[in-house]
């Protein structure tokens, strides 16, 4: 076999990819480690998301640095994965909307599978075939050796169109990324966690398919495979980021805590219309409200009310509380024909008893205080 050992390439790419493959693997680790696994079993598919992608950009490290002369038998190891980013992302979307998986699900994964049984064809052959492929695509100046093939390994020439079905596969699953996005937009009660996640995972999906496009039709074979595989890079540290900043993340859609309760979705969706006819007659505004008042007033318990607020709305009842008497301060403030109340006033009108608190519940959400957030309403700059 020609003598490559000694080539080896180190820059500046090849290190932000091997920090990627690290960081990846990591990440997949602590998903993994995270107990109990609970349904909807959203941060195992991140993490089988995430090994998916630190897999791929570690056969592209050894491609591109050239260490992969000395690791042979992983040529192409991974590409059976592209057949599975897509049912991956589609499942997490619905795993973070609260959606438990089933048996059914499995469905999604038999394109990976068959692919996976149909490329042990190569996976088996000899070094020399791997030796030629990895040159091929990387190295196509170089010589190939000869060598006897004793059976064809892509007689159905899947792999020779492996790039155009993998372009399909992925528009597919954006197609179902898309249709339950639409979905959850004319729900009654759209759950704003899944929002929060589902923007940012079809963007880079989205972002994914059309440089997979541009990469394959800029270069021949694989030799643009690095540009795709920095993609992947920044997708892993910047999910990192936002889990890092979104302390709520490992909490789960479905709390565990209701785990066992007999509240149906009918009841849930009930109670949440009664609560929003609450909101118009401002029960917020009564320094007394709480979670035991407001459930008594819509005729259930408060922990059903608790439930239904943190599965429909994402948030606590003290969260939820705060939100609604912020807003009808906003209003209040930003109103001409109210701007001789004080501060310390507004803050009774919407149900706080002290001035301080409502202060600093009013930067917390807004960034400002009162008399800062009056100026700007004033001046017209809001």
């Amino acid at each position: 076999m020609p003598q490559t050992e000694l080539f080896f390439r180190f820059d500046w790419f090849a290190a932000i990819l091997l920090v990627g493959v690290v960081q990846g693997f990591f990440m997949s680790l602590l998903f993994l480690a995270k107990r109990p696994h609970r349904q909807p079993y959203h941060h195992l598919l991140l993490a089988a998301l995430v090994f998916t992608f630190a897999c791929m950009v570690l056969e592209v490290f050894l491609c591109y640095s050239g260490l992969m002369f000395r690791v042979l038998p992983l040529v192409d190891f991974s590409e059976p994965a592209n057949f599975a980013v897509g049912p991956l992302t589609y499942l997490l979307f619905r795993s973070l909307n609260g959606n438990k998986w089933t048996q059914r699900q499995w469905l999604h994964f038999i394109p990976f599978v068959v692919y996976f049984l149909y490329h042990i064809l190569f996976y088996i052959q000899p070094e020399e075939v791997k030796y030629n492929a990895y040159i091929g695509a990387y190295f196509p100046e170089m010589e190939r050796l000869p060598v006897t093939i004793e059976f064809f390994m892509d007689p159905l020439l899947w792999t020779r169109y492996v790039n155009e079905l993998t372009m399909l596969h992925i528009l597919l699953y954006i197609m179902l990324c898309f249709l339950l996005l639409r979905k959850q937009s004319t729900a009654e009660s759209p759950n704003p966690y899944f929002y929060t996640w589902a923007k940012f995972l079809l963007f880079f999906f989205v972002a994914t398919l059309v440089l997979i496009v541009i990469v394959k039709l800029s270069y021949e074979r694989d030799l643009g495979d690095h540009f795709l595989a920095m993609f992947l890079v920044v997708q892993l540290f910047f999910a990192s980021y936002k889990i890092i900043t979104d302390s709520a993340f490992f909490q789960p859609v479905v709390q565990v805590k209701y785990e066992k309760s007999a509240l149906s979705e009918e009841a849930k969706q009930d109670l949440i219309q009664k609560l929003k006819a609450a909101e118009q007659e401002k029960f917020y505004i009564q320094p007394s409200a709480s979670l035991p008042m407001l459930a008594k007033q819509l005729h259930t318990s408060p922990h059903y009310l608790s439930q239904s607020l943190n599965e429909r709305l994402g948030k606590s009842f003290f969260e939820y509380l705060a939100e609604l008497r912020i807003q009808e301060a906003k209003t209040i403030l930003a109103d001409p024909a109210r701007q001789h109340l004080k501060v310390e006033e507004v803050a009774e009108q919407v149900g706080y008893m002290s001035k301080s608190a409502f202060s600093s519940v009013f930067k917390k959400y807004t960034g400002k205080t009162p008399g800062q957030y009056r100026k700007t309403a004033v001046s017209g700059s809001i």
